[in-house]
Parts: C-alpha cells; structure tokens; sequence
C-alpha cells in the first residue's frame, strides 16, 4: 500500500458516497433484525463454538469432511496447502479453451482464480452483478459481499458497455446483464464457486445467493467444482443454515433470498477442493479471525473503511481484511490505518476482537516481524 493510494480513495468521492449508501441502507436494519429476532444472539454464540472446535484440530475435521463428500458417487475431492497448489488442481481440471462461468467467492480472490484461468486461455466470467462490474473495471471487490457498492449507476453502465449492456437505470442495467450472462449460462464448459458453509456430516455444500445466478453456475455447467477453504467447515447441517441466517442478517438483508445446498447430481462431475492457504499456520493472536462469518458489517461500519474503502490487504478490506491478511500473510503497513475505536468488536456478530489482532500486527511490524509486505 502506498502514500498516495490512500489520498486517492480518500478524493473518490464515489466511495465515500457508495459505502454511505450502503450504510444508510444497512445499518438500521441490522438492528432490527437484532431486535426482532432474539435467536440470532443464540445462533452467532452456537456456531462461534463449533468454529473453535473445528479449527483446535483442522486435519482431524478436513479428514471428516473431505470423507463425507468422497463417499458420494461422482465426486472428486482435493486438498489444496495453498493458492498455487490450488490453481494447479484447477487446471488440470479445466484445461483451456473453456468458458467457465463463476459465482461469487472471496476464497477464489484469494488464490486469483479468474485471472490465471484467463491467463492459460480459458474464458472466464464472473455472474454476480456487482462482480462483474468489478471484473469489467478490473478491481478488487469492494466489500466482501457487495463488491460493487462504490458505483453509481452511471458508473456501472459505462463499464458495461463493455460487453454490450446498454441502460441508464438498476433494472435496465439488471435485465441486459440477465440477457447477457444466459447465453454463457448455457455456453459454460465449467461452473465454479466457493462456499458459504460445509457441512462435515452430510458433505453438503451451502451456498447464499439473491440473484439466482449461482444454482445456475453450479448445476448447468457438466463440471462443476466447488472451493472450499478450511474454516468454512461446520460439524453438521443445523450449524451451516445458522450461519448462513446470521450472515445474511448481520450485513441487514434478512432473510436470504436463496439458499442452495449443493452435493453431488446426476450427469455432472462435482470436483471439491479443500484449501489451507495460511489457516492452520495462523499465530495464535490470529486464530480467533478464523470464527469470522465474512457477514461484511464491521467493514460498513468502520469509520476509515467509510473514508478509504477497501485498502487494507490484497484481498480483504476494512477490520477483518487486517485479519484475514495476516493469516494470508500478506500483512503490510496498512494495519496502521485505522483508529482502534473499537466499533468492529461492537458489531461483530463474533465478537472478534480485530483492534486487539490490529495492535499485534502493528508490533509486528514495528519489530521488523511482519508477516509480509503488500
């Protein structure tokens, strides 16, 4: 990260008015939730015990969940220790000249998916809108889980022009992607996704959607292959559909729209890759991120996050992006961009303690045992 990115974010005038936004549209209505439904405290305390459990011993429960799903018929299973490792799994998978149509995953920006399948000659095309808003500018997404919320409406329709959407308005926009994203719906040699929750007893895959273009990725598709890093494991079906409410209900769009659970189908090939990637390396003072739910509250909240937008890490931004970098190891000076107010605890369904995880990285760095530059 440098200097002048940050006097940049903070002149974008864009992002200041696109988090607020989301923001105004958000943050009363995950209050409401709160109130309204008392079973959420319940539910964010039962699945914060079974993720400590699962991450106390990863091996035994990748074992377990890695055996749930390989005893079903017609399914490959992988285990990925890192990005490379995991890219290379994937494309012996695809192959080139392929297109490959691929839903919304943050564990995928993790490894640059896209981008190395399009660089062995693949055709690639992310289906969530606000994705492919952000691949068409090619950007890193915004918020975890509303990538493109530092676009107008102007914006966005200029940028997809690129692929020949024309309209002024969200739903003439929403329509000419919907037109568009079809035909490669129906085109598509390969589907890829990530995972919202796994479910180590029955081996199903949970997956939150509200625009329908995942169950369309994953099951038109005749390969389909499902990423799924380590601590999205759950112990069973009841903990995975807890978290999927509570996510959905701490970033303030209550209930999900859609929720797929996926296993394996006839006349397709599912392949699942379980991936590391830094997880069960994480320093002690990092391991509590690893309960984060990735609901994207404590990014809209966070008062430099409102400012700057998502800056902090290669990947993740706001609070839990400092976090989740340390445990990629990407870390860099950018953990000293933030005010340690402590609103990202308050709100965390979790309550992670991110400014505590902030200061340690921050004497990490002042030590010169930083976990890596960005």
């Amino acid at each position: 990260m440098r200097e002048e990115d940050i006097y940049k974010a903070i002149k974008n005038r864009s992002i200041r008015a696109g988090i607020l936004r989301t923001w105004e549209n958000l943050h009363n209505a995950v209050e409401q939730n709160i109130e309204r439904y008392r079973f959420l405290k319940e539910y964010a305390k039962d699945v914060k015990m079974a993720k400590l459990e699962v991450f106390s011993d990863y091996d035994r429960w990748t074992e377990k969940a890695m055996k749930s799903i390989e005893s079903r018929n017609k399914c490959s299973v992988y285990y990925a220790e890192d990005g490379k490792e995991a890219r290379k799994i994937v494309a012996e998978i695809v192959g080139r000249d392929k297109i490959i149509v691929k839903a919304k995953s943050m564990v995928s920006e993790e490894i640059q998916l896209r981008e190395f399948l399009q660089e062995i000659g693949n055709e690639v095309w992310e289906t969530d809108l606000g994705e492919l808003i952000v691949q068409l500018a090619n950007e890193k997404p915004m918020h975890v889980l509303a990538p493109a919320i530092h676009y107008s409406e102007r914006q966005a329709a200029e940028l997809l022009r690129k692929v020949g959407v024309k309209g002024y308005t969200a739903a003439e926009l929403a329509e000419g992607v919907r037109k568009f994203m079809r035909q490669k719906f129906l085109l598509a040699d390969v589907g890829i996704s990530g995972c919202n929750a796994f479910s180590a007893k029955t081996g199903r895959i949970f997956l939150v959607e509200n625009e329908g273009n995942i169950r369309l990725s994953t099951t038109l598709p005749k390969d389909y292959i499902a990423i799924v890093s380590i601590d999205k494991i759950l112990p069973s079906d009841e903990l995975c559909l807890k978290l999927v409410i509570l996510q959905a209900a701490f970033l303030g769009t209550f209930p999900p729209a859609y929720i797929n659970v996926n296993e394996p189908v006839e006349g397709q090939r599912m392949h699942v890759i379980f991936l590391n990637n830094g997880r069960k390396q994480a320093p002690e003072f990092l391991k509590e991120q690893l309960t984060c739910i990735k609901c994207g509250r404590c990014q809209i909240e966070c008062p430099i996050f409102q400012i700057t937008g998502s800056l902090w890490g290669n990947v993740y931004g706001g609070p839990m992006g400092m976090g989740w970098s340390g445990i990629l190891g990407e870390i860099g000076y950018e953990c000293f961009l933030s005010s340690l107010c402590g609103k990202c605890k308050e709100v965390c369904p979790m309550e992670i303690d991110m400014p505590r995880i902030i200061r340690e990285l921050r004497k990490m760095m002042v030590r010169g045992n930083n976990l890596g530059e960005v």
